[in-house]
């Protein structure tokens, strides 16, 4: 019993995350949810009492298979282990690292970010279980760059955001071809560390 609940729950989160993706959030119906998954639309509400327990229920299916590979091992191993490694060496291990992260989980994080601009509760958890610890540990590796001479005197956070806009402008030129046609993601990559570089080293 409890296998065929998980299945039909499983199915109703997809289904809401695929057209969530398309129609966002309030432009969509638990009638096409219910559509989407197979099921009648009275199956859902007893999984989901109201539409946003759904979103609530994407952002926690994030966050179980997603949140990990955000903010678990492979992160703090890029930025924490990082002494044998140039600056260089770092900052395109973290782009390419995100930028595989999101292409594997498109559809989910898009949602995600998407929707926690309208709903400041879920806006409240994804920072504290997502943005606050991988902003720490960025933060950390900048500020000790800052320390050892390395890095001009930048507010830690404020490259931190700079990274990750890089790392997005990296994913936006893979994936428009206009953008990319004439360039090699390897070299999209390259000159992408290396504009980034050119504004924090000393």
């Amino acid at each position: 019993m409890e296998e065929e609940i998980m299945t039909t729950e499983q199915k109703i989160l997809e289904a809401a995350v695929e057209i969530f993706g398309q129609k966002g959030f309030n432009g969509t119906t638990t009638k096409e949810i219910a559509q989407r998954a197979g099921i009648a639309e009275g199956t859902i509400f007893r999984y989901f009492p109201k539409k946003k327990d759904i979103l609530y229920g994407i952002l926690l299916k994030m966050l179980e298979v997603v949140g990990p590979k955000i903010v678990g091992s492979g992160l703090k191993e890029i930025f924490e282990n990082h002494e044998e490694k140039s600056d260089r060496e770092v900052i395109m291990a973290f782009i390419q690292n995100r930028v595989a992260l999101i292409k594997g989980h498109m559809p989910l994080i898009k949602v995600v970010l998407n929707e926690t601009q309208y709903h400041p509760e879920l806006q409240g958890v994804f920072f504290e279980k997502v943005i606050q610890p991988v902003k720490g540990i960025i933060d950390e590796f900048f500020q000790e760059g800052i320390k050892k001479g390395r890095f001009k005197n930048i507010p830690p956070t404020t490259m931190t955001l700079t990274l990750l806009g890089f790392a997005a402008s990296n994913l936006l030129g893979n994936n428009i071809q206009v953008f990319s046609k004439n360039i090699s993601p390897d070299q999209l990559l390259e000159e992408t560390v290396e504009i980034f570089l050119k504004g924090i080293l000393k």
